[in-house]
């Protein structure tokens, strides 16, 4: 894993903490200035972008069943929420849009 990737799941895992551990108490004192639809909307939201990165959401794994060297230990891909609310797929959808937009002529 390059540096560039350690750094973004280091941040990314500050936002999650973050909103693991403050998240339940902001809507405990200001979810009721919210309509039920949206509130619930929110926390889904929220919950998923926690998620997000994590087994919880999903994996792909993957052996070498080739190997003939010692037993080779599987290696799991994570699957991620691609929301704009999540720090780290919100980023990259931001990312590819202007990537987008540079190639419009």
């Amino acid at each position: 894993m390059n540096v560039r990737n350690q750094e973004t799941l280091k941040k990314r895992g500050i936002i999650r903490q973050i909103l693991k551990d403050h998240f339940h108490r902001f809507m405990e004192m200001h979810g009721h200035h919210l309509l039920e639809g949206l509130r619930s909307s929110i926390t889904e939201t929220v919950n998923k972008a926690i998620c997000c990165g994590t087994r919880d959401m999903g994996y792909a794994r993957y052996e070498c069943k080739g190997c003939t060297k010692g037993t080779p230990e599987p290696v799991f891909i994570c699957f991620t929420y691609k929301s704009r609310f999540c720090h780290g797929c919100g980023k990259n959808i931001w990312m590819n849009g202007q990537k987008s937009s540079r190639n419009v002529s």
